[in-house]
């Protein structure tokens, strides 16, 4: 077969090539392994939601029995409250060693900054894995505005040089700013840190807490404020249990010292407390096993519709899928299929819940594939408000995503095992959109944008 030249291979080209290799991945393993039960299609909105992966199901199962599944259940991991022990006692010690080093180098240059750990890191320790990819936050809301990440990182490897009883022996600096990122304010670094004897190479993402963030409908890299608060920075996740944060700190005068010899900054890394910022509800989500976006209870459901929901095009949508009342005033979408978080009432929730994961979606299109291939990989079920979400991300992700950067996401699912891949493929191929999108007949079809 001929490929075209790659000049003239579209984005859509190729990750259709990639999603026939997937197909072909997955038949392969059909035919060398035990044959599978065939599983029932139905549609993706009745019927309670989707089964997890019996691998995923197997290994929830195995770390229901975990210290961390066990805090969880007993309540002892709760937002603004300091993690047990027991979970502390997963970090790995060299990793306490950099946020260590970082903490004694914001006091040293008297820099009131937040340091923050985010994302999949804190997600994994709560459900009992090894957490990986260190990514940290700075919070340099009470900084002056000439401190920012990238000074922060430019005194870094010097301050390493200064203090070698830290035990980090050197530190390089390696930024990741695209030019696109440059222009829109993106202040984000990625450094490798060599930490502790013998020594380990530790790679690490710092980035600013965010505030606002404005998109414009050709780029996916947005406009943001880099003076955000941690609620702030929370909300702009595209998935509650990714949305959590957790503040390290040194307790009052267990910082290391400069003169304490060896031992002291292995004392001070064990001694960091760490505190669960749970805004949006993630911990509950872990617990029932829930896949959804955060957003923001308190606000006023018509104030954000209109503000989601700018074009024409898209409140017409709004109302064929039963979002808006035919006159354009606000409607209530169909009852979740698990309950909205603590403080959120009724129909002005489910509502919100709704239009603003028409925002996370069409926001960063991408987030489609990430939260479909998190929910075949952990066997979590993801909210029914997904699914009345994902019609109007369709075509910014046919426009304002690279088919590389989509083909990274299945290369991650098909890396995740056998079990995993099928219902990835299940998710993507085998339950129908809204009626509004399958010309009114809810006949299951791959999502062109997707493939």
């Amino acid at each position: 077969v001929r490929v075209p030249p790659r000049r003239a291979a579209s984005a859509r080209y190729e990750t259709t090539i990639f999603a026939l290799f997937l197909l072909a991945i997955a038949s392969s393993l059909l035919l060398t392994s035990a044959s599978r039960p065939p599983r029932a299609v139905t549609g993706i909105l009745s019927g309670g939601g989707r089964l997890a992966s019996r691998g995923a199901a197997s290994w929830m199962r195995a770390a229901s029995g975990s210290s961390s599944a066990r805090a969880l259940a007993d309540g002892a991991v709760a937002h603004g409250e300091l993690l047990p022990a027991e979970l502390v006692a997963r970090v790995p010690h060299r990793e306490k060693l950099v946020l260590s080093f970082v903490l004694a180098f914001l006091e040293a240059n008297a820099l009131p900054a937040q340091l923050l750990v985010n994302g999949g890191y804190v997600r994994d320790l709560l459900l009992g894995s090894v957490p990986d990819d260190l990514d940290l936050s700075l919070c340099l809301r009470e900084c002056d505005p000439a401190v920012t990440v990238a000074t922060v990182m430019h005194g870094l490897p010097g301050f390493a040089l200064e203090r070698p009883e830290l035990n980090v022996s050197s530190v390089t600096i390696t930024t990741i700013l695209s030019d696109a990122s440059k222009d829109k304010n993106v202040d984000t670094a990625k450094a490798h840190l060599v930490v502790g004897s013998p020594p380990e190479r530790i790679e690490v993402d710092f980035m600013p807490t965010i505030g606002e963030e404005t998109y414009d409908e050709f780029n996916r890299v947005p406009e943001r404020d880099v003076r955000g608060t941690p609620e702030q920075d929370a909300l702009r996740r595209d998935l509650t249990i990714g949305a959590m944060l957790l503040h390290v700190f040194q307790p009052r005068g267990s910082g290391p010292s400069g003169g304490g010899g060896a031992a002291a900054p292995e004392a001070a890394a064990e001694a960091l407390q760490w505190r669960l910022l749970d805004f949006y509800g993630g911990l509950a989500d872990l617990q029932r096993r829930v896949l959804r976006s955060p957003y923001p209870a308190g606000a006023d459901a018509s104030l954000v519709r209109a503000s989601v929901l700018r074009y024409a095009e898209e409140r017409e949508l709004a109302r064929k899928m039963g979002l808006l009342p035919s006159d354009g005033a606000a409607g209530s979408p169909a009852r979740s299929d698990s309950p909205a978080p603590a403080g959120a009432a009724g129909e002005g929730a489910e509502a919100l819940q709704v239009v603003w994961w028409i925002k996370v979606l069409r926001d960063d299109p991408l987030r489609v594939l990430r939260a479909l291939r998190f929910s075949a990989k952990l066997g979590f079920q993801l909210h029914s408000s997904f699914w009345l979400a994902v019609p109007f991300a369709l075509s910014s992700l046919q426009s304002k995503v690279a088919g590389s950067r989509k083909k990274d996401e299945l290369v991650k699912i098909a890396r995740a095992g056998r079990e995993p891949l099928l219902t990835f493929l299940d998710l993507s191929f085998g339950f129908p959109l809204p009626n509004a999108t399958c010309g009114g007949g809810g006949v299951p079809r791959p999502p062109p944008p997707l493939f």
